[in-house]
């Protein structure tokens, strides 16, 4: 019998729910989707674990767009040769007629060229998006999206994994890529980037054996990796579904992270030094008589200001110099480089800068003589492109006071 005609009879009889399909469709179809007589599916429905979707639904007589996370399900529809063709319009009000005896609501219908239907659905405690699209003559597609929130399914690190961040389930670690030092650009917001020097650990990664009906997709990868890095306290600089450039303190050790759906490549930050010993008291008397003041380099712990055991020698030192010249007043200021949010470092640099006046003081050297400031990165003395320019910039200043 011609489908043409017989519209509101094919609605009921020949579009029924998920279970049913036309007799020559060798695939079942994606839930709450029947098949149109003389339609089939060339190859199974195509399953996403989880994926984000945007619908562009309507919104009064405007639309909007609603972004819905979960598994989702593609199948495509091609009419069988030598039929009558089937136009879009007959297609999308035999599904509209299908979504509403199911229960939904259309939240869009976009006759036309391209065709396009869109319903959501509540069902037995769940929530579905399905959009159906036709374009031409002879053809047309489906998409149901089932509402999930997000299963974390990275493995802990094993074998050739980085020791901070294991991998996805099925997939397999390349021969990793090891130096002992070495610069990798890490990649930041508005395609800014900074070249990071350090101990070097690479590895890719290699997807399992394809199945059709069970695609894990990018967006559910970086997931993945996203929750760990939070498990791990990262400050994350750069953050975008295709990947991200984050940053870690593991026990004292800043760690570089750059992750995308296939590699991990991790740098162990090892800092410019620009000396191996501190400047003695007298050398940093005789720069402040001439110049006012004197770049100090002291460790602290990766974005806090806490004093490493190293900046003892450079702390002592100003005791020193203090003591031995007890009229002697000074302001300590802090300086980062340009990494990271402003307000974040100019709040670390102000807090860096009371850690080392506060070790001073410790030290026997009367407070009311110390002073402390922050600037952030609003004074640097180097270019920030460079690693040694971002390591000249992280400093403390020594500064001359009235």
């Amino acid at each position: 019998m011609n489908i043409r005609g017989m519209l509101s009879c094919a609605v009921v009889a020949m579009l029924a729910p998920y279970a049913a399909q036309a007799a020559d469709a060798p695939f079942k179809n994606c839930p709450f989707t029947g098949v149109m007589p003389d339609f089939a599916a060339k190859k199974p429905p195509q399953w996403r674990h989880w994926d984000p979707q945007v619908f562009t639904v309507k919104d009064g007589d405007g639309s909007k767009d609603i972004t819905a996370y979960g598994a989702i399900c593609d199948q495509d529809y091609t009419e069988n040769a030598g039929k009558d063709p089937v136009t879009p319009l007959e297609v999308m009000e035999n599904f509209k007629e299908q979504l509403r005896q199911e229960g939904a609501e259309i939240a869009r219908d976009a006759p036309g060229n391209p065709s396009q239907v869109i319903g959501h659905l509540s069902k037995d405690g769940k929530e579905y998006w399905i959009r159906i699209n036709s374009g031409n003559d002879g053809y047309y597609s489906v998409r149901v999206l089932s509402v999930e929130p997000f299963k974390r399914s990275l493995l802990p690190p094993s074998g050739n994994d980085y020791r901070l961040i294991g991998h996805m389930p099925g997939f397999i670690a390349g021969t990793p890529t090891k130096k002992h030092f070495d610069e990798v650009e890490f990649g930041l917001p508005a395609a800014q980037s900074v070249r990071i020097r350090g101990a070097v650990y690479g590895v890719e990664y290699r997807g399992p054996a394809k199945d059709p009906e069970q695609v894990i997709t990018t967006e559910e990868i970086v997931e993945n990796y996203r929750q760990a890095l939070k498990d791990l306290n990262a400050e994350f600089l750069y953050d975008a579904p295709g990947g991200i450039t984050a940053r870690v303190d593991d026990h004292g050790q800043t760690v570089w992270l750059k992750i995308n759906d296939h590699s991990v490549v991790t740098v162990e930050e090892k800092p410019f030094q620009l000396s191996i010993q501190p400047p003695t008291a007298d050398v940093m008397k005789d720069k402040l008589d001439k110049e006012g003041h004197i770049a100090l380099y002291v460790n602290f712990d990766f974005a806090k200001a806490t004093l490493k055991p190293d900046a003892a020698p450079v702390i002592a030192q100003v005791v020193e110099l203090l003591k031995r010249n007890p009229d002697l007043k000074v302001s300590i200021d802090g300086h980062t480089d340009n990494i990271g949010a402003h307000d974040y470092n100019m709040k670390l640099s102000q807090d860096r800068a009371a850690s080392v006046a506060a070790a001073i003081a410790a030290a026997g050297v009367d407070a009311a003589r110390l002073k402390s400031a922050g600037y952030g990165p609003d004074k640097p003395i180097a270019s920030n492109d460079t690693d040694e320019g971002r390591a000249k910039n992280r400093r403390v200043e020594l500064v001359k006071a009235p």
